[in-house]
Order: structure tokens, then sequence, then C-alpha cells
């Protein structure tokens, strides 16, 4: 039999203030929750670890059981009332369905709110207060202010930064019906991906590193979305993906720009016919450079970027074509 302090320690991480509020609007039971112990339950038993500075909102549902343990004497409970509870994190506050919580055969589902911003990570211990009702002579009876010292506490984990989207590809340039492999290099430890491959096939995955093929030429977009508890940031690389037919009518397009050396140090040389304006961006989406041609031969100094993989986008009066490059 499950006694009421064991059943309202729960209860009690949905208070800040020392009375709880009604919940307006209304929060909902779950009706699948079960009275499975017998007398009391409460689902979840176990609540959702917090994070500091971000907004929480979680329902419990009760049923309350039907005994109360006072002055190590179990006696029959009618109602029970939640007083006051002691120890919950900053930035949380609770309301709950109504304010008498009533003992009925078969059992009914009441429930409390739990919502807020915590602001300090830490592990707190709760402390409720409630007072039990008897029901004598059909009439409930106030029993004493009973105070529950639990061993159940909230724990809020520190915040997390939300992850900048980040890929390679093990080429962006290939024949049609051959697979290209996808790297995340998300920072900050996303736990959800979406990808998006324009023409692709599959035309999206929510795998960390996909496998993807194109059938059709072709220049095509890949964007990347990572999200963590700390939010999302979509990354999307315009052209990024050259596919051609096999016949190298799409090699040859590429042929006409040509951007060496590569790996590079100090300089590289972008040439081609019909240039008219060359950009690189860094593996985040970020734009380090950007310049209008004025020649079919520009030499752009590099020497400034730090060590690591670009993408140079090159476009023409008929193009716009992307090459990778390496700046050690």
């Amino acid at each position: 039999m499950k006694k009421l302090y064991v059943l309202l320690s729960v209860i009690m991480m949905f208070s800040l203030t020392s009375i709880a509020q009604i919940c307006s609007p209304s929060c909902t039971p779950d009706p699948t929750c079960q009275d499975l112990l017998m007398p009391g339950e409460i689902c979840p038993l176990v609540l959702p670890t917090a994070m500091a500075n971000v907004y929480y909102d979680e329902t419990v549902t009760v049923i309350p059981p039907e005994t109360f343990e006072i002055a190590g004497i179990e006696s029959n409970i009618y109602q029970i009332r939640i007083d006051a509870v002691n120890g919950l994190p900053e930035g949380m506050s609770w309301c709950k369905s109504q304010e008498m919580f009533i003992v009925t055969d078969p059992a009914t589902r009441y429930c409390c709110q739990l919502t807020g911003t915590p602001t300090v990570p830490g592990e707190y211990q709760l402390t409720l207060l409630i007072t039990p009702y008897a029901n004598w002579f059909g009439s409930p009876q106030e029993l004493p202010q009973q105070t529950d010292d639990t061993s159940l506490m909230i724990i809020v984990i520190p915040a997390v930064d939300a992850p900048v989207a980040a890929f390679s590809s093990s080429t962006q340039e290939i024949a049609t019906n051959n697979n290209v492999t996808f790297t995340d290099l998300s920072t900050n430890s996303p736990d959800e991906w979406l990808w998006s491959f324009e023409g692709g096939t599959p035309p999206s995955s929510t795998e960390q590193n996909p496998t993807v093929m194109w059938t059709t030429e072709g220049n095509f977009d890949v964007s990347l979305k990572a999200t963590n508890a700390g939010g999302e940031n979509t990354l999307t690389m315009t052209d990024y993906m050259t596919i051609s037919n096999g016949s190298g009518i799409t090699d040859e397009i590429n042929g006409k720009v040509k951007i060496y050396p590569n790996p590079a140090s100090f300089e590289i040389v972008v040439e081609g016919k019909d240039i008219e304006s060359i950009t690189i961006v860094d593996i985040l989406g970020k734009i380090v450079y950007t310049s209008d041609a004025k020649s079919e031969k520009e030499v752009i100094n590099i020497s400034n970027l730090n060590k690591a993989s670009y993408f140079v986008k090159v476009k023409t009066s008929t193009n716009e074509i992307t090459k990778s490059i390496t700046i050690k």
C-alpha cells in the first residue's frame, strides 16, 4: 500500500510559492494513469530533467491514496490539501487542477502542472506541507498539518548552447548513380539531425552521417538542421553538389574554371572565362571573402584565413560553380 507521503512528495515539486494556485487554463490528467499499487498513484513517477534558462512545462497526474500516516498511526483519508512547498529552484512555479484532491472509488484523477524557467543548476531537495482530512460522520474534518521531508528532488542541469550546423561530404562533384557520404561537423553536440538533399535519393534524412545518391545531373542544394536541448541551427549550401550525367557535359562546364593550388597556404588562383564574381565560404556558411572579378585570372590572398576547408563559389555569365579548397 502506497502511503500518502510517498505520493505527495512528487506533487510538491509543483510549487514555488507557499500556496499553490488553481491552473487556468486547467491542466488535463492522463487518462491512462492506473492505480497499480492501490491506494495512490502518480504518473510519471520520474519527471524529465530541467535545464537552466530553458522553459519547462510538465503535467503530472495524481490518484490520491486512501490512507495517511499521522504520528505513527495510519488513518483513513477523505481528501487532502497541498499547502506549501519548500526547496524548489528559483524560476519554477506550479498549479493544481482543484483545491482538494478527494479520494474516490473508482479513482478520480487530478493533475498538477509545473512551469517556469529555472535559473541555477543543481539538485533541489523538496519538502511538502499538506493538510489531510478525515471523514467524520459524513463531514470532512481537518487533521493536523503534516511536513513531508522526502528523498525526491528536482535536478536542473546547466544550459546547453544551441548547435552551429556544419557538414562536409566525401565529394562535391560526381557522376549520377554514385553514393556520396555526408559527415556532420556541427558544434555543441547535437542529438537530432534533419538533412535536405535537393534532387537526391533519399531527399531527406535524420541520420547523423547519411549516404545519398543523385540520378540526374545538375547543381543541387544541401541543407542540415542540427538540434539539441539548447536550440537548433540550419546551414544551407546553395549548389553544393555538382552531378554529371556521365557524358562529360557538366565536367566540361566545371573545367572552364580552375582553382589552384589546392591545398594552398598564402594565395589561390581562380582562372576561367566569363567570371563575374568569386566568394569564399567557410564550412559554417559564413562568407570570408567576396569580390567581383576583373579578369580571367584572379589571384586571391588567403593568408589571413584560418587553416581549414572552404568552399569557393565562382559565378560566371552562365553558371555558378562551387569547389572545395583546403588552406594549410
